[in-house]
């Protein structure tokens, strides 16, 4: 087994690409902001960036370094960097041994979240086996050694951004949370109708009859993903309530997750009480539909329970959807636009959830938990019961 994750890409190193190869010309002249590490690195440690992105920005670095000074700047190794190419909208994270870049990564589930003219907020945190990445207090992404990060010496940041401040500490909990990523709180609404929804009619007219249009609710503005929702301590998602998610699929997804936990932080892993995760099939020869279902439960330290399938939803790219998660004494039950997809059995005490995780390649309109008396489990039939709807609403 490796120690590190990512250690199998270094055989795989190359040279760069031309528009690589660009943007390290582009940015060699411009003045670089460095910071010494005076005592070796150990898990818990995190840096924080803080600058302003040039009205003309095509990019900068974010180098974590194996040497305190520079004298040879081709030959160095670059345990991590992170390039953020404004034009194409990514960021890049690398490694460098020896003279040669291994593989780049450069998805996330996070849109891209910087802006020209704008400032930024980047944290990276070490952890036993990689790094992790948020960015504006919303974790990004995650990257795996491929070099002990116990060589890390110095930190440098160069290219198109100014008034650059590097900060190190120890933190407990990832990411430091900024206000404008902290969660959302939660109103009352007691508006309820049987076809009642709030998804906008612009998402609906393929895939939701015509009757449904007139109780669309007026236009608000969509989620912002990942999604934190905090359930109050007196709407607890415990037995005769559901939560309800409006949304789209996106037109190239991936995956995207739901996740009913403990605490809001990434790292320590938090405790979850049901991890809901469908992964889409790019295949010619599936049918338009079939996802790749997982469901599990972290406790203790350690994922439970977990299951995976094949099956075919209504959750198909570029489409509308309800999920509604209903809480039973003995377990969830899971439906999509009014089907019965899953049950997946307690495996911890479902009051003790107090936040709602949702990332990935979704549209988020609305998520609400339903206060109702909700009705013996039939397949294909839908939940939505009876009375009041706690929504969701956002406090930016």
């Amino acid at each position: 087994m490796d120690v590190y994750k990512g250690i199998r890409s270094i055989a795989l190193r190359r040279g760069l690409d031309a528009m690589s190869i660009y943007y390290k010309e582009r940015y060699a002249a411009s003045r670089r902001k460095k910071m010494k590490l005076f005592e070796p690195p150990i898990p818990g440690l995190t840096f924080v960036f803080h600058g302003l992105i040039q009205i003309d920005c095509e990019h900068f670095a974010i180098d974590f370094l194996t040497r305190q000074t520079i004298t040879n700047s081709e030959n160095y190794d670059i345990i991590l960097q992170i390039a953020p190419r404004l034009p194409q909208n990514y960021i890049v994270r690398n490694s460098r041994l020896m003279g040669k870049w291994g593989p780049e990564e450069n998805s996330s589930n996070l849109h891209f979240p910087l802006k020209r003219g704008k400032y930024f907020w980047i944290q990276v945190l070490l952890t036993e086996e990689s790094f992790y990445i948020s960015v504006n207090g919303f974790h990004f992404t995650k990257y795996n050694y491929r070099m002990p990060y116990k060589w890390l010496k110095a930190i440098e940041v160069s290219g198109d951004v100014t008034d650059v401040i590097i900060e190190s500490f120890y933190v407990k909990e990832y990411p430091v949370r900024l206000v404008r990523s902290f969660n959302i709180d939660l109103s009352y609404t007691s508006t309820w109708s049987k076809d009642f929804h709030t998804i906008p009619a612009e998402w609906l007219r393929i895939d939701i009859p015509s009757k449904f249009l007139k109780h669309v609710s007026s236009p608000q503005v969509q989620l912002t993903l990942p999604f934190y929702g905090r359930i109050p301590e007196e709407e607890k998602l415990t037995d005769g309530r559901a939560l309800r998610i409006e949304g789209r699929v996106r037109l190239m997804p991936q995956s995207f997750s739901v996740a009913l936990q403990r605490g809001f932080c990434i790292w320590p892993q938090p405790t979850v009480s049901l991890l809901f995760r469908p992964s889409f099939v790019r295949n010619s020869h599936v049918k338009v539909g079939k996802a790749i279902i997982t469901r599990s439960a972290f406790i203790n330290g350690a994922w439970v329970n977990r299951e995976v399938s094949r099956l075919h939803t209504h959750l198909r790219p570029g489409k509308a959807f309800v999920i509604i998660i209903a809480c039973r004494k003995q377990c969830y039950e899971l439906f999509v636009n009014s089907k019965l997809l899953l049950a997946f059995k307690h495996q911890m005490n479902p009051a003790d959830v107090d936040i709602v995780n949702i990332r990935g390649d979704v549209k988020l309109w609305n998520i609400v938990v339903e206060s109702a008396k909700v009705p013996q489990r039939k397949s294909g039939r839908s939940i939505m019961g009876h009375i009041s709807r706690i929504r969701l609403n956002d406090n930016e």
